[in-house]
């Protein structure tokens, strides 16, 4: 049946005998468990109380099709539309009989092997092969957020009907038909569907700032290129909302990026080196907000001028592709790349966010590998001992790798100069002379003294260990040390630390003894360095002078390595 332009209607009027499409500025299938559950219990709560349920607002544009049924874009409700979808197939699954499941397939779900509701891209196929094919999925190999976000809703809402029976099933299908109600509105143009989908939010999930840049973008193209980019913006978007997918998907497997938000670091990053294309109003401490109007800004400036607005369209999208992708394949190097260094640095260290824009340019322009002592030495100094975050001389170097050709050499002295204006060799030795337990750099900087490859794994099941405890109940004088106030100073230098598995650490054979009194619990460690040190004290004793040449001998190696 055709949706009439504006008017409140009973779900069953809106999805029998219409086809549905997500058009290509909408966002991939974005509900989680949360949202998903929250409809559901809406519509239990609603037929328990015999009163109707109020679905929101929909907002549909009309096609031009050759089907007999009606096909509309959904500007507005994509996301409780799909899960709706994917709740009254399973509600649907639930009837044995063959000939009534059959009939309430075809008008809320598919006809002739084809679904009512159509997604983007290779969400399309997902989506199809959930309803009709479940069993060829291989849920293995799914690796896009939007699939595991479907799948999971078809997995929560069977969980959820496990106990319902043919009876039960149809009664809830009946009552959604009837009885969840929604306000329609039409719309006849591709420019008031892009421009309504701009100031609207779906429920559940505010319009992150991708959607908002693709949205914008292809606003600009309809209006005043005639659509000439369009198709170019949706293979774009495409691309960069993989990517970004994929950034989140691998900070949670490799427990990285802890301040990467899927909504705005991947546009926020790319900015700093967007220099070229914002030049009067681009500025490093911009926030989302702000960039995002500069971006509408220069959209408005150029409108009437055709080439220079495809101009810039074109360059900062391909720009901002080309740099989602770099950073995507950055972070699946954890996983790739045989190069030690570069997986304990990435992950094991885990660089500030400050220097991220950065590594993905070195990393796109095959710069990373030449340079990445100086940066792992850049975020051990600067960012983590010292403690600072220097952000305005980053953007810096990073527009000038984007706009010119610029040598391994003039890199690397640049960001030598940048790490000893922060800290160079003298204030480097002077913090490590000090005591600097508490540091995040200490854990990493005593895994590359010891020179041992570990598993990340392992690495995080390792603590630092006070090789004379924090806690005293011995004489310290008997050690060498002046009194408990010089105990307590040079307890937390770095030569009283070393790497020592928690369970070890928190265990009998280690806890609040001295040294010789601990070779045994560190005898039993899987870090050779530390069960080689057992000896040491076995045939030394160690007091504070040792702790005090134990500490230089770090130090040492730290200046010459770090």
């Amino acid at each position: 049946m055709s949706i009439s332009a504006t008017q409140r209607e009973n779900i069953g009027s809106i999805l029998n005998g219409n086809l549905f499409v997500i058009p290509s500025y909408q966002r991939k299938y974005s509900w989680t468990n949360k949202e998903q559950v929250e409809l559901w219990t809406d519509i239990k709560g609603a037929k328990s109380n015999n009163i109707n349920h109020f679905f929101g607002t929909l907002i549909f544009k009309k096609t031009e099709n050759d089907n007999l049924d009606e096909v509309y874009e959904i500007i507005d409700g994509q996301q409780r539309t799909t899960t709706l979808f994917l709740l009254l197939n399973e509600l649907i699954e639930k009837i044995v009989d063959t000939t009534k499941k059959m009939s309430y397939k075809s008008k809320f779900i598919s006809t002739n092997n084809s679904i009512k509701l159509l997604p983007l891209g290779r969400d399309k196929v997902f989506l199809e092969k959930l309803i009709l094919d479940f069993n060829s999925i291989k849920i293995s190999e799914i690796d896009k957020r939007s699939q595991k976000n479907l799948l999971n809703a078809k997995k929560n809402f069977q969980s959820l009907l496990n106990d319902f029976n043919e009876d039960e099933a149809i009664s809830y299908i009946d009552f959604i038909r009837k009885n969840v109600e929604v306000l329609v509105l039409v719309v006849d143009k591709q420019s008031e569907a892009i421009r309504m989908f701009e100031i609207i939010n779906d429920r559940g999930l505010e319009l992150n700032y991708l959607d908002k840049i693709k949205s914008i973008t292809m606003l600009y193209s309809t209006m005043y290129l005639n659509e000439s980019l369009n198709d170019f913006i949706n293979e774009s978007f495409e691309k960069i909302f993989d990517s970004n997918d994929n950034i989140i998907t691998k900070r949670e497997k490799f427990k990285i990026l802890s301040r990467f938000d899927e909504n705005e670091t991947l546009f926020l990053h790319h900015y700093i080196k967007a220099k070229i294309f914002f030049t009067n109003s681009w500025n490093y401490r911009n926030g989302a907000k702000t960039i995002f109007e500069s971006l509408k800004s220069k959209c408005e400036e150029l409108k009437e001028n055709k080439e220079e607005l495809e101009k810039f369209l074109k360059g900062y999208i391909e720009d901002f592709t080309n740099f989602s992708i770099n950073y995507s394949e950055l972070i699946d190097n954890i996983d790739n790349t045989t190069n030690i260094k570069y997986i304990e640095s990435l992950q094991f260290l885990e660089f500030s966010a400050t220097m991220y824009p950065l590594i993905v340019i070195l990393y796109s322009q095959n710069k990373l590998d030449s340079l990445i002592d100086i940066l792992i030495s850049i975020e051990i100094r600067v960012f983590k001992i010292k403690g600072t975050n220097p952000r305005a001389d980053i953007p810096t170097l990073c527009n000038e790798l984007s706009t010119q050709e610029l040598d391994i050499d003039y890199i690397k002295n640049w960001l030598v100069n940048f790490r000893d204006k922060f800290m160079n060799n003298g204030n480097f030795e002077y913090s490590l002379k000090n005591p600097i337990y508490g540091s995040n750099a200490v854990k990493y900087i005593l895994l590359k003294y010891i020179n041992q490859s570990i598993k990340f794994i392992e690495y995080e099941n390792l603590q630092i260990e006070h090789i004379f405890a924090k806690e005293t109940n011995f004489e310290v004088t008997d050690f060498n040390f002046d009194d408990i106030e010089d105990y307590k100073q040079v307890i937390n230098k770095i030569g009283n630390l070393l790497l020592l598995e928690e369970g070890l650490n928190k265990g009998k054979d280690v806890s609040n003894l001295v040294p010789k009194q601990k070779i045994y619990g560190y005898l039993k460690s899987n870090i050779s360095n530390t069960r080689e040190f057992a000896g040491y004290i076995e045939k030394n004793g160690f007091d504070k002078n040792k702790l005090e040449d134990r500490n230089q001998k770090i130090i040492s190696f730290c200046l010459e390595n770090l």
